[in-house]
């Protein structure tokens, strides 16, 4: 199986702060070596991972590895559709995780580039959960978007922003932490309408999560009992925290222990949730901010052949 494929790796050379571009050299060598005979190709500009994938995978690359962060994984997941179509159902997806934060390689328990190398070379493919997400852009108008880990709208969405705006050089616990302290200074809660598989309420909400993955934000371990495989999403409504209470609380939101107290968040499971709001409320996906609410974000259930390490499958 390990010879099967045709490969393509898509490599976003910014991502780790630049470390990706500069030690490529070396990481195609160890790709090599795990993979054998790949193609390489390399984002020239944001958006330009989406495009690379779709054209590979219209060449007749069936294992697309996405060789960055989770931004990069994010737009190669959104170049295996067109529209609401794949592009090949049965083209796989892997990931070298090389980015400032590499929640979702964490949730899937790869930590280091050793256990990333192991990954690949067993190429244990099995069907993931994705999520499809249909938003409203700045300007007007919407747009159709795929994630493979969390989702969310309120301050994740505003911290995300920030987060793409300024410097990661100081990794990503520092760099996520400096965002959202920043961030909560200035934020105020929304009031936003949201429904979740049919049951519709309003509430003015610090931010909610909808989690197909664990961890976001550079290890936030926000839905320890998220899985890609389960066929539905942690859906956390967070509630109308303010800065004090935030700021007491917000170690728990790094540990996972926040779902201890119901006077911060409500826990739900669901398939499609739906939000709106007459403020503007920025979402987030898989650390990028590509719009805003309204949005209806829904699950895909075992829709992308993906490799994982061999605990997983």
């Amino acid at each position: 199986m390990a010879n099967s494929h045709k490969i393509a790796v898509i490599v976003n050379p910014m991502s780790a702060n630049g470390r990706t571009g500069k030690h490529w050299r070396e990481i195609e060598t160890r790709l090599r070596k795990v993979l054998g005979d790949f193609t390489t190709f390399t984002t020239k500009r944001p958006g330009h991972a989406v495009d690379l994938t779709r054209r590979t995978i219209q060449d007749g690359y069936d294992l697309i590895v996405s060789a960055g962060g989770d931004g990069t994984h994010c737009e190669v997941v959104n170049g295996f559709y067109e529209g609401n179509l794949p592009v090949n159902p049965a083209a796989a997806m892997a990931i070298f995780p090389h980015g400032t934060g590499s929640d979702l390689a964490r949730g899937m328990g790869v930590r280091k580039i050793d256990d990333a190398l192991a990954m690949l070379r067993a190429r244990t493919i099995t069907k993931v959960d994705i999520g499809r997400v249909t938003l409203t852009l700045p300007h007007g108008g919407t747009q159709v978007r795929y994630f493979l880990n969390i989702a969310d709208f309120g301050i994740g969405g505003a911290v995300a922003e920030r987060v793409n705006g300024q410097t990661k050089r100081f990794g990503p616990f520092l760099t996520f932490l400096y965002a959202v302290l920043r961030t909560l200074l200035t934020f105020r809660n929304p009031l936003v309408s949201i429904q979740i598989d049919g049951e519709l309420f309003e509430t003015r909400t610090i931010n909610v999560i909808v989690a197909n993955g664990q961890y976001y934000g550079g290890g936030i371990h926000v839905a320890r009992d998220a899985r890609m495989d389960d066929g539905q999403f942690e859906v956390y409504v967070l509630g109308d925290i303010r800065l004090l209470t935030a700021l007491r609380y917000l170690h728990t939101f790094y540990l996972g222990t926040y779902l201890k107290y119901p006077h911060l968040v409500r826990r739900y499971t669901g398939t499609r949730i739906t939000a709106q709001s007459d403020e503007r409320v920025l979402l987030n996906l898989d650390g990028e901010q590509p719009g805003q609410l309204p949005a209806a974000i829904e699950l895909l259930p075992a829709a992308l052949p993906f490799v994982v390490p061999n605990a997983l499958s």
